[in-house]
């Protein structure tokens, strides 16, 4: 059977929901610009990225690449939909609040019988749940020892003397330790995520329906080749909230319901399999229902912050009769991506593995963010044994440059 020929992009629009973290629109761009001169000189293509705009009444700011290859031409217009300060008014309140809606967030996953979900669905991603609430045991656990010793230096003033000791410890090794290695952000991006799925952040669903409101007006003033919703990490789970009220406004306004997800390195199963995440699914199940919606979702093994392996649609206890994959899963290795001295020294940091979803490769791959939001190849093109650029077509351009 002959390899059907997917149609060239010469134009396309991308909106990008990224993780729960404090990294502003300004700061994404700017950073998006330093990895787009590895990833010019990965492939031996040109591309450059324009000034962005912002569009502050939605918290969108986007920036066209304009990308030249061997592959031909396509303008991408990248629309960056940013909940950062969200994320900050979440780490401004004080630390005994922001511990205590942990706690609760904690336990509500543990006795809701979520945590043992995610044990029986990727234990990898079950240790990443643990990890805030062992740190937060071994600051205790330091704090009461430092107490004890404190104590048997029979110091005047009886407990007292030991009991600020105990505590002054707990303070200087949680606020170096609990800031670098991301303690006390990880506790609220976990509080936020309960609070979402049990629908008690109004905010973030008036930032949603704003952002489905923005990207359908969008696509109706111009004509794209291609239609991205791009969602990482927490934005998985987000860029499926989005994609529902995009479609259903859609719908009401009598319009065509054709777009693409792409979730990569998500977390959306932190929602969907809390027995709480009633809308979440719902929404889910209503995407199925929309043939012109094509999801694809990447996944890797080395990086704990996603489920690798898993069907977020079934895992989610769902079912639909399409006749395509929902989503189509694809696998992805992180070492294949990155030149081997760079992923030597990156593989350890589940953080920075976890970032490269979204950064440039240093080695030609199937998988590259921005080949898949600048290029010219299709989403459906993208497989897992083809490059994105021939190897003639590479070398031709190697030889030129």
């Amino acid at each position: 059977m002959s390899e059907v020929t997917q149609p060239s992009v010469s134009r396309r629009a991308v909106f990008l929901v990224g993780g729960y973290e404090r990294n502003d629109a300004a700061g994404f761009f700017r950073r998006i610009g330093r990895e787009m001169d590895r990833f010019c000189k990965c492939w031996s293509v040109e591309a450059t990225l324009e000034k962005p705009v912002e569009h502050a009444q939605v918290s969108v700011t986007t920036a066209a690449v304009e990308y030249h290859g061997p592959d031909g031409a396509c303008r991408s217009e990248i629309s960056f939909l940013s909940f950062d300060d969200i994320v900050k008014h979440d780490g401004a309140r004080p630390f005994v609040v922001r511990l205590l809606a942990y706690l609760v967030a904690f336990f509500d996953y543990v006795l809701s019988g979520t945590m043992f979900r995610f044990f029986a669905t990727n234990w990898r991603f079950a240790l990443y749940f643990l990890y805030p609430f062992v740190m937060l045991l071994v600051f205790a656990w330091l704090a009461t020892t430092a107490y004890r010793l404190a104590g048997f230096l029979a110091l005047p003033g009886g407990p007292v003397l030991p009991a600020i000791v105990g505590a002054a410890i707990a303070y200087a090794v949680g606020r170096f330790i609990g800031r670098r290695y991301f303690v006390f952000h990880l506790m609220d991006l976990w509080s936020f995520s309960r609070e979402h799925l049990h629908c008690r952040r109004p905010v973030m669903d008036a930032r949603i329906h704003g952002w489905a409101g923005l990207i359908a007006e969008r696509i109706a003033a111009a004509d794209y080749d291609e239609i991205l919703l791009v969602g990482h990490s927490t934005g998985g789970a987000l860029i499926l909230d989005v994609a529902h009220q995009l479609a259903e406004r859609l719908v009401v306004e009598g319009r065509r319901v054709d777009f693409k997800l792409v979730t990569v390195g998500s977390t959306s199963l932190k929602v969907a399999l809390h027995p709480a995440a009633k809308r979440a699914r719902m929404r889910l199940e209503a995407l199925a229902s929309h043939p012109g919606v094509v999801w694809t979702e990447f996944q890797a093994l080395t990086d704990i912050i996603n489920f690798y392996k898993c069907d977020p649609y079934a895992r989610a206890g769902l079912s639909h009769r399409r006749g395509d994959a929902f989503p189509r899963q694809m696998q992805v290795r992180v070492r294949d991506m990155l030149e081997r001295d760079t992923y030597r020294r990156v593989k350890k940091n589940f953080f920075r593995v976890h970032y490269q979803f979204i950064s440039a490769n240093s080695r030609r791959y199937f998988y590259d963010f921005f080949m898949i939001c600048c290029g010219t190849r299709p989403i459906e093109a993208v497989r897992g044994d083809a490059l994105p650029i021939s190897a003639e077509a590479g070398k031709t351009a190697e030889a030129v440059s």
